[in-house]
């Protein structure tokens, strides 16, 4: 079978059937989960078992990555570089069938394929890209975590919050401070032109991402000031007495920050409306019967698009919670 440096087809295939098998139990013993549910748990077991294994090679084993970079691959290097291999094609299989990725991430996904696959077939840069590669998926897990979060509806509390600031901090810690640092030193070492443009190439990548994520952090904190500071100009105009000052906040918060939404108290519900099937009625100040629902039982947004629920407008309704 073709073999040529330290790359390995058998090997590689290997992986990427390993890798699938996973995925297909996964989906077997949840059916009920989506499939990028059980993608995203394939993800977080790559993310920590190849962690352990580059950041084992660069402390333990060695050579260090800031002094001794650009050599040929030890065994070690070899087999880490091949199950991540393993992996981003399963992953970049997957993207691709499932279109769930933008530019940005297949692009990514296809310089690190490049990048692992020349790794193997030049039989050197295994020292410097282990690095990279235990850098890069260090932080991953709380990448999954928080869209886990997410889905289970966990997200919009003070633990959404605490994940969202110690992702925030550690990929600018790993990628981008260390990255720098280590991208700084391996210029400054008899490394060659390949090796330097691949280096670039995907601390370039890091930049973007991280640009992303700091986006996004000003984006959905500026919106949750500008929510709070509405309703309190509402509550100041239209107080009801009896009544909490607090907002309903239904939030079903994505990565671009665009589906939060704020229904205020009942004084802001008489001509909007909310979802089917309420089961207690009260009447407010003015006569006019407010019908309130359960908060559990509006559809999620996955129900919505994948039509597992209806959400159907009606006026005069309330939302109660759980």
């Amino acid at each position: 079978m073709f073999e040529t440096g330290s790359f390995n087809l058998v090997n590689v295939l290997t992986y990427v059937f390993l890798w699938t098998t996973l995925y297909f139990l996964l989906c077997l013993r949840d059916s009920k989960r989506s499939y990028e549910w059980h993608c995203r748990m394939v993800t977080v077991v790559h993310a920590t078992v190849i962690s352990a294994l580059a950041f084992y090679g660069v402390f333990a084993i060695g050579p260090w990555p800031w002094t001794d970079s650009g050599g040929p691959n030890v065994p070690h290097q070899v087999r880490t570089i091949t199950i991540c291999l393993g992996y981003f094609l399963f992953d970049f299989g997957w993207c691709l069938y499932h279109q769930t990725e933008g530019p940005v991430m297949l692009t990514h996904h296809t310089l690190s394929i490049v990048g692992l696959t020349w790794c193997l077939v030049a039989g050197r840069y295994g020292t410097e890209l282990v690095a990279t590669i235990g850098g890069a998926e260090i932080t991953n897990p709380l990448l999954q975590l928080r869209w886990f979060m997410k889905e289970l509806g966990y997200y919009n509390t003070i633990w959404g919050d605490a994940i969202d600031w110690a992702f925030m901090l550690s990929f600018g810690f790993v990628r981008i401070y260390l990255g720098t640092i280590l991208l700084y030193r391996y210029f400054q070492q008899p490394t060659d032109f390949l090796g330097r443009l691949g280096g670039t190439l995907i601390y370039s990548i890091g930049w973007i991402f991280f640009i992303s994520i700091l986006q996004y952090a000003v984006h959905k904190h500026k919106k949750r000031y500008q929510e709070w500071k509405s309703q309190q100009q509402k509550s100041s105009k239209h107080p009801i007495s009896g009544t909490s000052a607090e907002p309903f906040l239904l939030n079903n918060d994505n990565d671009s920050g665009d589906r939060n939404s704020v229904y205020s108290r009942e004084s802001d519900l008489r001509d909007s409306g909310c979802g089917d099937g309420g089961d207690v009625s009260s009447t407010n100040g003015g006569g006019k019967t407010l019908t309130v629902i359960k908060e559990k039982e509006i559809p999620s947004q996955r129900e919505l698009k994948h039509r597992e629920g209806e959400l159907t407008v009606k006026k005069n309704c309330v939302v109660k919670e759980s």
